[in-house]
């Protein structure tokens, strides 16, 4: 990673780059030359990213039957005066920096490729080693063999300019008028939480000192126990079962055709598309689906995946909904009203360069976050060349940084798998705990409701109030991330992923403590 007086220069290089491709989307030797940028400063993902388009614009200077080969092909015409990188053997077998193993097959003594794998071992097991110290038997051989995913920066890059500040007066009067029409009864509100940790640890996670500024969501007046305070229907839904019966929209289960007074409305240029109602229908065609609408091959995109594919699959997908709002509306994905103020999780840029312990950190595989995601808006008839503004690798970093954050999942009974996921805007604002005063239901409309009875989630230090249900008038709406009723350390599995960190709630600090005392006993 740069250092930081050098980091000014490698941004305005980077940004010299990305202005010259906007006005050459076709130049492999720009891509090339902006991706150089990118490692520098510290993203490979991005430099991968970069790479690969550039590969891809070298097939399409040597096919003359590709679809934008007389573009790539003029352009690199024009581009031969142009000095090459002096990293260009990146691009020597077309693969190399993204598919090292095929750049070794074809150079097996090539010194730059055998340094750099190299490099990539010892980084990846000092990594391992970090996380946990007794680390020594994993399936793959470390001395001959990369692993299949490593882990990217999760941050708010220095060139994002669509990123809201939440915590300004406009930002919040416009999340509390929305928070409104789908919880009258609530408000939003900033309120510090604690950072969270993130690895193995043997020590006690007590809550930390260090905090950061979030949003929450309080109650303005008092809910009653078993009260329904949050309805909210979202278009940014995804499914990863083919052919199962649910709404394109909101992916509800369509009511069996029995039960139907007259027959559900459904798009007459595609496919087995139907909605469960005429609101949906009509979102559908105003919002997104004339993205999509007759595009026969999306159809199987990332659709009945293996178990260990299906959270990504569903990942995969959220972003295709994203780029069709997108699209259909021309607004820019990151400004959408359904990911604008999502929150990423991303590293606070105050501890950017002073602080190792809390950088954020995303799962990265070459398929899931590069090949994927632009073969995917190929599949929409998205040029991904001329789209860079809103299809650049940064933003479906961004994008999937915030999904992994805030979405909900619904998972199929028999298998256990996640099946169907959605991202609520304002249901995600409602920080979690593991002593939840709501829990929640989600089938087309997600529903906050306030819990009561034998619904309360109940543990040894709880207060008396908290064992009477219902949410007090200026008391904040608590959700949860995971399984209430697991033990401490599974729920803290569960919940990393949203969280970014360990769970530090009463709950989990109050149990924590019990069972260090049992142990010591």
């Amino acid at each position: 990673m740069a250092n930081q007086g050098n980091q000014t220069a490698l941004l305005r290089d980077r940004h010299i780059r990305t202005l010259q491709l906007l006005e050459r989307p076709y130049s492999c030797i720009t891509y090339l030359q902006r991706a150089i940028s990118h490692e520098k400063l510290g993203y490979p993902d991005l430099a991968i990213g970069d790479a690969y388009r550039a590969l891809l614009l070298t097939d399409e200077i040597i096919e003359e039957s590709g679809e934008y080969h007389k573009q790539a092909f003029e352009t690199f015409e024009s581009d031969l005066g142009i000095e090459w990188p002096a990293d260009s053997f990146w691009v020597k077998s077309g693969n190399e920096k993204i598919e090292e193993k095929r750049g070794l097959e074809i150079n097996p003594g090539n010194a730059k490729f055998l340094d750099f794998r190299r490099k990539a071992i010892q980084t990846h097991n000092k990594s391992l080693l970090e996380k946990d110290p007794k680390w020594d038997n994993w399936t793959y051989n470390p001395s001959q063999e990369l692993p299949d995913q490593g882990s990217a920066r999760r941050e708010l890059y220095p060139w994002n300019d669509h990123e809201p500040d939440r915590f300004r007066e406009e930002s919040l009067k416009f999340l509390d008028e929305e928070m409104k029409k789908v919880a009258p009864k609530c408000e939003v509100r900033a309120v510090s939480l604690p950072v969270l940790e993130t690895g193995t640890t043997s020590k006690p996670l007590s809550t930390p000192s260090a905090t950061n500024t979030q949003l929450g969501v309080f109650a303005k007046e008092d809910i009653a126990p078993h009260e329904i305070l949050l309805q909210e229907r979202s278009l940014l839904t995804a499914n990863n079962r083919l052919h199962d019966p649910l709404c394109d929209a909101c992916s509800a289960p369509l009511p069996p055709i029995s039960a139907l007074e007259e027959p559900l409305p459904t798009c007459p240029e595609c496919d087995d598309i139907i909605f469960c109602s005429q609101t949906c229908f009509t979102l559908a065609t105003s919002l997104y689906h004339p993205a999509v609408c007759g595009k026969s091959d999306l159809e199987a995109v990332a659709k009945d995946p293996s178990p260990l594919a299906a959270t990504n699959a569903l990942y995969l997908l959220l972003l295709g909904r994203t780029f069709a709002l997108s699209e259909t509306q021309s607004i820019h994905p990151l400004d959408l009203r359904e990911t604008k103020y999502l929150w990423g999780d991303f590293t606070p840029l105050e501890q950017e360069h002073s602080s190792q312990k809390y950088l954020r950190q995303l799962p990265f595989t070459f398929e899931d976050n590069i090949l994927a995601p632009l073969h995917l808006l190929t599949k929409m008839d998205i040029d991904i060349f001329a789209s860079l503004p809103t299809t650049d690798t940064w933003i479906i970093a961004t994008l999937l940084a915030k999904f992994r954050g805030v979405a909900s999942a619904r998972m199929n009974p028999r298998t256990g798998m996640p099946e169907v996921c959605a991202v609520h805007p304002m249901w995600c604002l409602a920080n979690h705990s593991c002593a939840p005063n709501v829990k929640w239901e989600w089938s087309g409309e997600i529903k906050f409701e306030a819990r009561g009875g034998e619904d309360v989630v109940r543990w040894g230090g709880m207060c008396d109030r908290e064992g009477k249900g219902g949410v007090r008038k200026g008391e904040e709406v608590l959700n949860h991330y995971c399984d209430v009723g697991l033990g401490v350390r599974e729920r803290r599995e569960w919940a990393v992923g949203a969280l970014g960190g360990s769970c530090v709630c009463e709950r989990c600090v109050w149990e924590e403590g019990k069972e260090q005392r049992k142990m010591g006993e």
